[in-house]
């Protein structure tokens, strides 16, 4: 079998040109200083997150990057690879060590054929490596090019020996010409749930009072609201809503009615404390407890503060500070459950009849809100 000597600025050249893939057949130095712009940008991402690197490794090495040869060719793959030891290599703790024993890239060439292979050693083959020459964790990726929009990098640091994952991250950089789909477009909902109020009730004559009171007002309460992420990639947002409150369950009096219509009473002869309706507005700011990364909307949980403005009917307005949590169980579907402080003063009841005489009401104190249906547009 003959020798043969080619110039290694030359293999590199035959290793592109030999087998082109059909993203790089329009223009192959374009398409690769588009591939080098993007990786770039990438790797302007990395040193951020590197302080996340436990300084507890002693000495760690890039393993391989995984790419599809026929978009990315192997010397520039090599190329990344030893950009990654340049970046990593700022940390100082762990040290990043070359090893020539991982080198990928080989050269087979016989009389009629030549080709650049990808080589790399297999898991055990790795570990021994990195048990004799002391490595804690290998360094290993995936790059992935999707035309027209995006050159995406994964990265995960596996400890030599057991394969654990210690730190891994995932990267993205986009075409000019490639518009990224907004991650939080301000979303619609609607809200229907209850609301029960604390009532404090000086009544003239206890006898007027009958046993079932229960010393509350519950009110069916329905919102139309606004929501929107903070910014792109955060996961605090906040939300406004409007809506009305219905009463649906009152403080029952005995054997009492009132001298007119008011708050008291629907109509005259009745014997229940009610609010027919109050306007309510209401500003809410939610952070992620148990983030759900198949909802781009939503979370599994998280908790929410709010501030609450009710414009109630012939009694004066309330104003509600409160707290509370909220699943999002799908894109669609929500549930939330909270405490609310209520402020409002006290004011006087119409005169109540037969006895004659007013009564001091309260509603000010800790109201607790279930939502059951919240449904997002």
């Amino acid at each position: 079998m003959k020798k043969l000597f080619i110039p290694l600025g030359l293999s590199v050249m035959l290793s592109v040109g030999g087998s082109t893939h059909p993203l790089q057949a329009q223009g192959s130095l374009d398409f690769h200083e588009k591939i080098l712009n993007l990786m770039e940008d990438i790797f302007d991402q990395i040193p951020a997150d590197l302080p996340e690197i436990d300084p507890a490794l002693k000495r760690i090495s890039v393993y391989r990057l995984q790419t599809d040869d026929g978009i990315i060719s192997p010397p520039l793959r090599q190329h990344f690879e030893s950009r990654l030891v340049q970046l990593f290599g700022i940390l100082g703790q762990p040290a990043v060590v070359a090893l020539p024993e991982l080198n990928t890239l080989k050269i087979s060439s016989t009389d009629s054929t030549f080709r650049i292979l990808n080589a790399l050693p297999s898991p055990d083959e790795l570990w021994k490596v990195g048990r004799r020459l002391r490595i804690d964790a290998f360094l290993e990726g995936q790059l992935t090019y999707v035309p027209q929009k995006a050159l995406y990098l994964d990265l995960r640091l596996n400890r030599t020996g057991t394969n654990e994952v210690l730190w891994s991250k995932s990267y993205a950089a986009y075409e000019k010409t490639f518009k990224v789909e907004a991650v939080n477009p301000l979303r619609k909902s609607f809200m229907a749930g209850l609301e029960v109020f604390p009532i404090h009730l000086d009544a003239i004559d206890n006898a007027l009072v009958g046993q079932d009171f229960k010393k509350r007002l519950t009110q069916y309460s329905v919102y139309f609201g606004l929501y929107q992420f903070i910014a792109p990639g955060s996961r605090l947002r906040y939300e406004v809503r409007a809506g009305l409150s219905f009463l649906s369950e009152g403080a029952n009096l005995t054997n009492a009615n009132f001298s007119g219509d008011s708050f008291y009473s629907l109509s005259p002869g009745t014997s229940t404390i009610s609010q027919p309706i109050s306007y309510n507005f209401r500003a809410m700011l939610y952070t992620s407890l148990l983030q759900n990364k198949n909802n781009r909307s939503g979370d599994w949980l998280s908790v929410y503060a709010s501030l609450t403005r009710y414009f109630a009917y012939k009694i004066p307005d309330l104003t509600g500070i409160g707290i509370g949590f909220r699943s999002d169980l799908s894109s669609r579907f929500s549930i939330s459950a909270g405490f609310s402080l209520i402020l409002a003063p006290e004011f006087t009841s119409q005169s109540i009849q037969p006895v004659g005489g007013s009564a001091r009401v309260d509603l000010s104190g800790l109201q607790y809100e279930v939502f059951l249906l919240q449904f997002s547009l």
